[in-house]
């Protein structure tokens, strides 16, 4: 099927999905542009980006710019040069018959979290067949995973029955973290199979809807811009849970979703996704989430009936995200994640999550100061199911926000450019959880009677300072400071806690290619 796609499509120019992201520095560096209005007609709420789309609106903006309809600011000149660098914005690809491209990161880090100092790895391949098909791979190794709730990498929310790695002499461990081909299939369109991360929503940091809180998914992905709506649908294998109620057995489970991202012009953006998350014993691919134009809820509550002392309740989730713009440096976003809701006034608890943010820059002369506020609400039930295998994780880590369920934060943030490659920050967070979690099956409880967050809350407060600084092709270097205070740690009445944490990474990236421009015979 590969070959046939790649043989009637030989002339259609691929679109792949942004590449070699080691860090968050491009998408730092995306979202200071956008908001101040120096690129415009990105589809911002469905992450990874597109490589050739990120291209096309930077060469727009430098067209802007030349014919002095755009008068940006040196350090907006700076961060356009440094974001065709960092993301081989080369207008010359499209002369390409055949590339290869290598990037690696040695460095030695560690994390607040971890009281440990480590050296670590990471690499990406990449081999692009003219403008065609990609293939690409990007391996991580460390010894800094640990599968705890606190870790800082997918922390352990829920249940599973499956180990995703395993650790090595030193508990080193090797992640693959993207493999995937990217097969273009029409004129803005491209076919992603094998293993990605997908990111939905408004959020800054992470989202209620699909964030990078949970590892990557074993996915096959389509994606197509229409002028202003993007519209992308994947399907995906999740672990394998033991179920536990009725009899034991272990369950498949598998992720579906699509979405349409529709930019109303330069200044307002919305979107809505709809989300399903199904198992069961001896159970597997429903073809009726397979077809990513049809609704999912109406083929649930089609296909939602008793047969041998079966019943079919699949979790199916709604986000809905806005953002406007109202002037050049000012973005105010929202996103409204729906799990279950009760229009008929009783029955279940609304299972809802919300997030609300505002970026405001520009606020000096300069404008290199940024201030950065937004607030997240979990609900109790929120990413819970009442069928045991459909919650919503993936290897025991929530696939939604990173505070999880039963919990909500505040994170406040001031930033400044000292130049393209360093920014510094100081932040402060707070965190409440209640002693809900992922687990916590709602079993018929007086919902209207149970406080948010529930229990006895714990509270996690930290204020601190981050300095970073990424070359693109260089040397790089992360310094964190924070304070932590904790509250009733452990969900116990207890006195209140003080930690100081450091966690610091310096690591050389290099990066290394060869290309072909002969013409194929």
């Amino acid at each position: 099927m590969l070959i046939f796609i790649f043989l009637l499509d030989r002339w259609v120019n691929a679109d792949p999905n942004l590449i070699f992201e080691f860090n968050s520095s491009a998408n730092r560096v995306i979202e200071k542009l956008e908001t101040d209005g120096v690129i415009n007609g990105l589809h911002r709420h469905t992450r990874p980006y597109n490589r050739s789309h990120v291209a096309q609106i930077v060469d727009v903006a430098q067209q802007r710019i030349k014919s002095e309809e755009l008068a940006p600011t040196s350090i907006h000149l700076q961060l356009l040069q440094k974001l065709e660098r960092q993301l081989q914005l080369n207008p010359d690809d499209s002369n390409l018959t055949e590339k290869f491209h290598t990037r690696g990161l040695a460095s030695l880090r560690s994390y607040a979290e971890i009281p440990k100092i480590a050296p670590s790895y990471q690499q990406a391949l990449l081999y692009q067949f003219g403008q065609k098909i990609i293939i690409y791979q990007e391996l991580e190794i460390d010894n800094l995973f640990n599968r705890t709730e606190h870790a800082t990498k997918y922390p352990a929310q829920g249940s599973t029955a499956e180990k995703r790695i395993n650790q090595w002499q030193g508990n080193y461990t090797a992640d693959f973290k993207r493999v995937y081909l990217d097969i273009p299939v029409a004129e803005g369109t491209s076919l992603t199979v094998g293993r990605d991360q997908i990111f939905w929503g408004t959020g800054r940091r992470h989202s209620v809807g699909i964030s990078d809180n949970s590892p990557p998914f074993d996915l096959i992905l389509i994606s197509s811009n229409f002028s202003s709506v993007r519209g992308t649908a994947f399907i995906s294998k999740l672990d394998r849970m033991w179920h536990q109620d009725t009899r034991r057995y272990l369950a498949d489970r598998y992720l579906s979703g699509h979405r349409l991202d529709w930019r109303l012009s330069d200044r307002i953006e919305l979107g809505i996704s709809e989300i399903v998350l199904y198992g069961g014993d001896a159970r597997g691919l429903e073809w009726y989430y397979l077809n990513p134009i049809l609704p999912y809820y109406a083929s649930q509550f089609n296909a939602d009936t008793q047969k041998e002392g079966l019943t079919r309740n699949d979790n199916v989730m709604l986000l809905f995200e806005g953002a406007v713009r109202p002037i050049k440096g000012l973005r105010i976003y929202g996103e409204l994640f729906v799990d279950d809701f009760s229009y008929i006034g009783h029955g279940d608890p609304n299972d809802l999550a919300f997030l609300t943010g505002i970026i405001w820059n520009n606020l000096l002369k300069s404008q290199r100061l940024s201030l950065v506020s937004e607030y997240v609400r979990v609900n109790r039930w929120t990413y819970t199911h009442l069928v045991e295998e459909n919650q919503y994780t993936h290897f025991g880590s929530i696939i939604g926000h990173r505070i999880g369920n039963d919990a909500d934060q505040l994170y406040l943030e001031a930033n400044y450019w000292l130049n393209a490659d360093t920014r510094l920050a100081l932040f402060c967070q707070f965190n409440r959880n209640g002693e809900a979690n992922v687990d916590h099956r709602f079993r018929g409880e007086k919902y209207s009677e149970v406080t948010f967050p529930s229990g006895t809350v714990e509270g996690k407060h930290q204020i601190g300072c981050d300095l970073s600084s990424y070359q693109a092709n260089g040397w790089q270097f992360d310094l964190r400071f924070s304070h932590l205070i904790i509250l009733n740690k452990d969900h116990k009445i207890r006195p209140v806690e003080h930690h100081n944490q450091l966690a610091f990474q310096i690591g050389y990236q290099y990066d290394w290619d060869t290309s072909r421009t002969a013409v194929l015979p």
